[in-house]
């Protein structure tokens, strides 16, 4: 018997846009890869086995666990750590993340101690800041700490890159990258360094790549919601040639009742400690679905059905508005998936992860 609420995901519709971004890279003007970020799946194994039978040779992932997963699943398969590692678990980072992305020193120092004891090398990408305000050093910081990346003898000092986005929600222009670029080229002049991987960040930059817009020397892209979604991340557009519905969310119907529109009786907060607003439609048909703000962002969910709406709900009930549909009890009612709802339903542990 089929357990609720649970994700489906189609391994066909993932397999075309995993084939879609080989064929989008191989075709470039100049040499430029990707990595697949596996965060917004958790590292989810079956997932991840279809991405290696795909030709996916790096893995990136903000979690060490997931990296774990990651090496046993492919343990000759590289892997790129995304969050910028704590001092606490260097000793891991070396051991299941092949490549880092860093920002500071003591990090670096506490890395490179690490990779001295275990006596592997360790790869870092080190971040430039370009406005997004989340992590990186300025461009002006880049040749000091250079200096101290190249004396540590268990540090290879492979890449620089970028985020944007995320955080600031600033966009990835041709200008940026040649920001970047230029980075590039003060390491090589001031320190004689080649870096071989200029990261030129996540989802939100393939548009670049798509319009031909991005600058030869870019070398390296990030991507996540771009391969499981469809979707570029700086204004949320499907990218032409990719599935958009790799995943759907099913929740079952534990309630159905006509019920009035507004609540009756002397109001205060709600179960989150807010004031909601109703509008009052009288009386209309309510069904309540067995899933919650403790499984999913509830008011991210869209449901497949135009004839349906989400009103609302509590940590474990969604109340939806059915209209004139024939709803019963036991139906199943599905729902489109974006990037919060897939990272939250991927992470509770009360949400089924089903291949279709």
């Amino acid at each position: 018997m089929a357990k609720y609420p649970r994700l489906l995901w189609s391994e066909e519709k993932l397999r075309d846009n995993i084939r879609f971004m080989n064929r989008l890279f191989a075709a470039a003007a100049f040499p430029i890869n990707w990595t697949a970020v596996s965060k917004a799946v958790c590292a989810h194994e079956e997932i991840v086995q279809t991405l290696i039978e795909e030709g996916v040779s790096e893995l990136a992932d903000s979690r060490l666990d997931n990296l774990k997963r990651i090496k046993s699943l492919a343990p000759e398969g590289r892997t790129l750590l995304l969050r910028l590692p704590g001092l606490h678990e260097v000793d891991e980072v070396v051991r299941y993340a092949d490549t880092s992305l860093v920002s500071e020193q003591i990090t670096i120092a506490a890395l490179a101690k690490a990779a001295r004891a275990a006596g592997v090398r360790h790869r870092i990408i080190l971040m430039v800041e370009l406005g997004d305000l989340r992590e990186g050093l300025l461009p002006d910081q880049v040749l000091e700490l250079g200096h101290f990346i190249l004396q540590q003898d268990s540090i290879d000092w492979c890449g620089i890159g970028t985020n944007l986005t995320c955080y600031g929600g600033i966009l990835p222009t041709r200008e940026k990258m040649e920001q970047l670029l230029a980075v590039k080229r003060s390491i090589a002049r001031e320190l004689g360094h080649d870096v071989e991987v200029v990261s030129g960040g996540n989802s939100s930059s393939l548009p670049l790549l798509l319009r031909d817009e991005m600058p030869k020397g870019i070398s390296h892209l990030r991507l996540g919601e771009s391969l499981l979604l469809g979707r570029e991340t700086a204004k949320g557009k499907l990218i032409e040639g990719l599935h958009g519905d790799v995943f759907t969310l099913e929740a079952e119907v534990i309630e159905v009742q006509v019920k009035s529109s507004v609540p009756d009786g002397e109001r205060g907060m709600d179960a989150f400690g807010n004031t909601p607003e109703f509008e009052d439609v009288g009386e209309h048909t309510r069904a309540i679905l067995a899933i919650g703000k403790q499984d999913v962002p509830i008011d991210e969910l869209v449901p497949v059905d135009e004839g349906i709406r989400v009103l609302g709900g509590s940590s474990d009930h969604m109340i939806l508005d059915v209209g004139s549909r024939a709803v019963k009890i036991g139906d199943v009612i599905a729902f489109r998936v974006n990037y919060p709802v897939l990272l939250q339903a991927m992470t509770s542990p009360y949400v089924a992860r089903v291949r279709a």
